[in-house]
C-alpha cells in the first residue's frame, strides 16, 4: 500500500491544530515528526513490477537467496527410489538414489564426470542435504505470487514467486540479472511444475543456471525437448520426457527419477562448465577355432568398442599385417562401414586395410577375416596401441590373438578284410560236359594282400579238376615255393597255382592287386549225374589284410548224358557310369551247357533304349560261323568264316546266325555312347535266343547310367 508524503503530513498537522496533540511535550512530537519522516523516506522510492523488471524510480529489492546444498552439489540426478532411463542420455556429475538402490539405463545411458551412487552413504548424505535445501526454499517469502499464471513469455527479475497450486511454462520465460551475477530466482508451487514440449528458460545479463531453484509440492515433468535451467527440488518424482535438458540438477526426495535421452549438467557457481573427455576406443580379436590343421581356415574376428555417446568415426586406416605363413582365404566382412582392401605381396595376401567407417555411440562393431596357413606353427598377431585412431581418441592397448596351426595326423585307411566268391559257369552240364570254376579274390584296401597261408579249394566228390586249364589271374608272390609234390605254373612271375590230385585246386602264394581283384580259373567235368555244391568256407583264404569273413558257395547241375539244356543269356555294360559323350562296351553273353554247339534258328537282336547309340566299327563276337546262307540286306564282316555280326540303324546290335560252342559261351560286344544324361535300362525278354537246344528261358539286363 503506496502512501504520499504529503497526505499523510496534511493528517498530522489538522491533529495538531485540533489539539489532538495539546498534551505532548515538544520532545514527543518531535521523535514523532522524525519517525515520520523515516517513514515517508522508506516509502518514498517508486514500487518494482517484478514480473517485468520495470523499475518506478528506486532499486530493486530481491529476498531470494540461494540455499545450503552440501554434497548435494555434486550430483546432476538424485532419487528417492529409483533412477530409470531409456535410450543416449548424458549425465554430467554424480547420480544417486537412496533410500532406494534400483538404477537402470546406463548404458546406454552415459555418466561422465561423476559417478553412480546407488543406497550408498554418498547417497544417503545427499538426500539428506537435498531435504534440507528444500526446506529452506520452503521458508523463504514469496516477493511475488503468481499463481494461475503461464510463465511462458514473461521476463522475470530475482525473486521469490510462489505458487498456491501448480506452476506451468509453456513457450519461453526470461530471467533477468539485470547485470548483477549473483541474482537468485526461487520458485515455489504447492503442487506440480509442468513444462510443454519446446518450452525454455533463459538467462539474460549475467544470470547463472546455478542460482535458479525449483521446489516443487509433489512432481514434475519436463515435456519433450524443453530446455530447463535450474535445480528442481521435487517431494515426490521428477520426469523428463524425451530430449529435455537440465541445466541445473533433478532432485526427487521421495520418488523416481525417470529419464529419456536427456542431458543433464550440474551447475556449480564459480566452476567452469564439464568438459566431456571422450573415452578412447579398444580393440579385441580372437581366431575361431583358434586351433586347426595346415591347409584348414580360421575366422579372425576384430571388435571395436566405443563407450562414448557420439560415434567414433576413423581418422585413419586400421591395418592389420598378419604374421608370415598365414594369408586371407577369404573377402573382408564386417558392420563398422568402410572400404577394405587386401594388397597382393608377392602373390600372398596377407594385411587386411580398411579406410572409413565408424563405430556406433555405446556400442561396438564387428570386422571379420576367413585366414589359413599351409605349414604348421604358432601364429600370433598383434594391433599396437594407436592402430585405431579415431574421432574420439586412438586405442590404449594392444589386440592380440593366437592361431595355432596342427601338421594333420596321418591316420592310415582301416583295413578290409579280403573277399571270396565263386561261380560255374555254365552252372548247368550235362554228364561229360565240361563248366569253368571261377574263384574270385577281392582286395580294397589301397595296397595288395598277400597270402600268409596257402589256399585250396577241394572240389565235391565227383567232380573233376581238367589239370590244363587251371590259371590265375592273381599277382606273383617272389617266396620261394613251398608245396612239395604240387604242379604249378612254371613261368617265374606268373601266380603260383597248384592241384592237388583231380579234385583240389589253390595257390601256394601270391596276392590279391590293390583296390582290385584276381580269379583263379579251372575247366571241371563229372562223368554222372548230380548235383554238386562247392563251398569255401570263412576263413579259407588268409592274407595280411584278414581273412574272408563269410563263405563262397557255387553249385552245378549235371544231367543225364543226352538230356538237352536250353542255352541261357546275359549281358553287361562296362564300365556302367559314364559322363555323356563318353564311350561304354556293351557285352552279351550267350551259353551252352550241352556237349554239341547250339546253332542260331532265328537272328538274334538286341535293341538298345533310345538315346543310346552303337559305334558301329566297334562291334564284335567270338561265337562260332554259321555256314547257312546269310540274309540279305545286313551288313557283316568279309571274313567267310567270322561270325555274322550285324548292326541295324544305330542302335541294334546282333546276330544273323551262328552257333554257342559246346559246353562253353561267346560274346557279342559293341561299343555304345550317349549325347546325353540319363539312365538307360536295356533288355532281352525270355526267349529272345533261339537255338536248336532251345530258347533262353530268363530274360537278361542291363543298365547304364550317364551323367
Amino acid at each position: 500500500m503506496r502512501i504520499s508524503k504529503l497526505w499523510f503530513a496534511t493528517l498530522l498537522l489538522a491533529a495538531l491544530i485540533r489539539g489532538l496533540f495539546a498534551r505532548l511535550s515538544a520532545a514527543v512530537l518531535l521523535a514523532a515528526l522524525t519517525a515520520t519522516t523515516v517513514l515517508l523516506a522508506g516509502c518514498s522510492g517508486g514500487g518494482v513490477d517484478q514480473t517485468t523488471g520495470q523499475v518506478n524510480g528506486g532499486n530493486t529489492v530481491s529476498a531470494a537467496s540461494a540455499p545450503p546444498l552440501g554434497t548435494e552439489q555434486s550430483f546432476a540426478v538424485l532419487g528417492g527410489q529409483t533412477v530409470t532411463n531409456t535410450g543416449p542420455s548424458v549425465i554430467t556429475g554424480d547420480l544417486g538414489v537412496s533410500p532406494g538402490s534400483a538404477v537402470t539405463g546406463f548404458p546406454p545411458g552415459l555418466v561422465a564426470g561423476g559417478t553412480i551412487h546407488a543406497a550408498d552413504a554418498v547417497a544417503l548424505q545427499a538426500q539428506n542435504d537435498t531435504t534440507t535445501a528444500y526446506n529452506n526454499l520452503a521458508g523463504q517469502a514469496c516477493t511475488s505470487d503468481l499463481t494461475d499464471q503461464d510463465l511462458g513469455g514473461k521476463t522475470l527479475v530475482p525473486g521469490v514467486y510462489c505458487f498456491s497450486s501448480s506452476a506451468q511454462l509453456t513457450g519461453a520465460l526470461t530471467l533477468n540479472a539485470g547485470g548483477d551475477s549473483n541474482a537468485v530466482w526461487v520458485f515455489k508451487t504447492v503442487s506440480t511444475l509442468t513444462t510443454a514440449s519446446n518450452s525454455s528458460v533463459l538467462l539474460t545479463n549475467g544470470g547463472q543456471p546455478c542460482n535458479v531453484f525449483w521446489q516443487v509440492g509433489s512432481s514434475a515433468v519436463l515435456g519433450t525437448t524443453t530446455s530447463f535451467v535450474g535445480s528442481i527440488l521435487a517431494l515426490t518424482s521428477i520426469a523428463l520426457d524425451t530430449g529435455a535438458s537440465v541445466s541445473g540438477r533433478a532432485m526427487a526426495r521421495n520418488g523416481a527419477v525417470t529419464l529419456d535421452s536427456n542431458t543433464v549438467s550440474a551447475a556449480v557457481c564459480g566452476v567452469p562448465p564439464v568438459t566431456v573427455t571422450p573415452i578412447p576406443p579398444t580393440l579385441s580379436k580372437s581366431f575361431s577355432p583358434a586351433t586347426i590343421d595346415a591347409g584348414g581356415v580360421s575366422t579372425l574376428s576384430i571388435t571395436l568398442s566405443n563407450a562414448n555417446a557420439t560415434a567414433a568415426s576413423l581418422t585413419a586406416p586400421l591395418t592389420d599385417t598378419f604374421p608370415n605363413g598365414v594369408v586371407i582365404a577369404a573377402t573382408p566382412r564386417s558392420n563398422c562401414g568402410g572400404i577394405f582392401t587386401t594388397p597382393d605381396t608377392g602373390g600372398l595376401f596377407a594385411t587386411v586395410i580398411m579406410t572409413g567407417g565408424s563405430i556406433p555411440a555405446n556400442g561396438s562393431c564387428l570386422v571379420t577375416v576367413d585366414v589359413k596357413a599351409p605349414v604348421a606353427g604358432s601364429f600370433i598377431n598383434s594391433l599396437p596401441a594407436g592402430a585405431l585412431q579415431t574421432s574420439n581418441g586412438n586405442n590404449a592397448a594392444p589386440a592380440v590373438a593366437t592361431l595355432t596351426v596342427n601338421t594333420p595326423a596321418v591316420v592310415p585307411p582301416a583295413v578290409v578284410p579280403p573277399t571270396l566268391g565263386k561261380a560255374f559257369s555254365p552252372a548247368t552240364i550235362n554228364a561229360g560236359g565240361v563248366s569253368t570254376l571261377t574263384i574270385t579274390f577281392s582286395n580294397a584296401n589301397s595296397t595288395p594282400a598277400s597270402l600268409i597261408a596257402q589256399f585250396i579249394d577241394t572240389l565235391p566228390s565227383g567232380l573233376l579238376v581238367i589239370a590244363s586249364s587251371v590259371s590265375s589271374t592273381c599277382i606273383e608272390s617272389l617266396t620261394a615255393l613251398t608245396a612239395a609234390g604240387t604242379s604249378h605254373s612254371s613261368a617265374l612271375f606268373s601266380p603260383a597255382w597248384f592241384v592237388i590230385g583231380p579234385s583240389a585246386v589253390g595257390l601256394v602264394e601270391g596276392a590279391i592287386p590293390a583296390n582290385g581283384s584276381c580269379t583263379l580259373t579251372a575247366q571241371v567235368t563229372a562223368p554222372v549225374a548230380g548235383s554238386f555244391t562247392n563251398s569255401l568256407p570263412a576263413g579259407a583264404l588268409q592274407t595280411d589284410k584278414g581273412n574272408n569273413a563269410t563263405p563262397a558257395v557255387a553249385t552245378l547241375t549235371v544231367n543225364a548224358a543226352g538230356v538237352v539244356i536250353a542255352p541261357t543269356l546275359g549281358k553287361s555294360f562296362s564300365p556302367a557310369s559314364i559322363n555323356a559323350g563318353g564311350v561304354s562296351t556293351l557285352t552279351i553273353t550267350l551259353s551252352n551247357p550241352n556237349n554239341t554247339p547250339a546253332s542260331l534258328t532265328a537272328q538274334f537282336i538286341d535293341t538298345l533304349p533310345s538315346g543310346l547309340l552303337v559305334i558301329a566299327s566297334s562291334v564284335s563276337s567270338n561265337c562260332i560261323e554259321s555256314l547257312a546262307a546269310l540274309s540279305a540286306g545286313v551288313a557283316r564282316s568279309q571274313a567267310l568264316f567270322s561270325p555274322a555280326w550285324f548292326v541295324i540303324g544305330p542302335s541294334a546290335v546282333g546276330l544273323v546266325e551262328g552257333a554257342i560252342p559246346a559246353n562253353g559261351s561267346c560274346t557279342v560286344t559293341a561299343q555304345v555312347t550317349a549325347p546325353v544324361a540319363g539312365s538307360f535300362i536295356n533288355s532281352l525278354p525270355a526267349g529272345a535266343l533261339q537255338t536248336d537246344k532251345g530258347n533262353s528261358a530268363a530274360p537278361a539286363v542291363a543298365t547304364l547310367t550317364v551323367m
